[in-house]
């Protein structure tokens, strides 16, 4: 068992959540926004749903829940709720690029990039992916999924594989634009 998941039982069992929770939040807040704003591309979106993840946590260890890796568990229920708010909001609009200042465009049309690379994953492969990203142990994966941790290395593989695919093929594809836009140059 690891410190966290030590000190998580002691927590509760001394009705010290609160303070746990608190130094969970400093260590795990900003990871948990990225995480969010990754998919939602809000930073606000973001932010509530790390703070209600969190109170989450907060709720369960209250209630006496034994959570054996809190930052798998958490990051979970973030995704749980972030993939409830996007369908119950509609998130999938897509933004008036001339509305917005350039810099702005270039990240929203680089997470646009992001998103249609993990687009070609199975969700299981991109739950696997994005839970390797934010530094979980093939271990922790494994116990919060329910799955083997040959599972999770094969999911990985295969995940890395269709992405190195799919960037390639991308690639290719912008390789043959530019060349079709150039002008022909001719030998006089």
């Amino acid at each position: 068992m690891t410190a966290i998941s030590c000190r998580l039982a002691r927590a509760v069992n001394e009705s010290d959540a609160a303070d746990l929770v608190t130094a969970l939040f400093d260590r795990w807040y900003m990871l948990l926004v990225r995480y969010g704003l990754r998919t939602t591309a809000n930073y606000e979106l973001a932010e509530d749903l790390a703070q209600d993840a969190l109170m989450q946590l907060y709720q369960a260890l209250r209630s006496g829940k034994e959570i054996q890796h809190p930052k798998a568990w958490t990051i979970c229920v973030l995704r749980r709720n972030m993939y409830k708010q996007i369908k119950d909001r509609n998130l999938q609009e897509q933004l008036d690029e001339t509305d917005i200042p350039g810099e702005v465009v270039t990240e929203t049309s680089k997470l646009g990039d992001i998103r249609d690379l993990l687009s070609v994953l199975s969700p299981r492969e991109e739950e696997v992916l994005l839970l390797r990203l934010d530094a979980l142990k093939y271990r922790e994966i494994a116990d919060q999924l329910g799955i083997s941790m040959n599972s999770v290395n094969a999911l990985l593989a295969r995940a890395l594989r269709k992405l190195q695919v799919a960037m390639l093929e991308k690639t290719k594809v912008e390789r043959e634009n530019r060349n079709a836009n150039q002008p022909a140059t001719r030998a006089s």
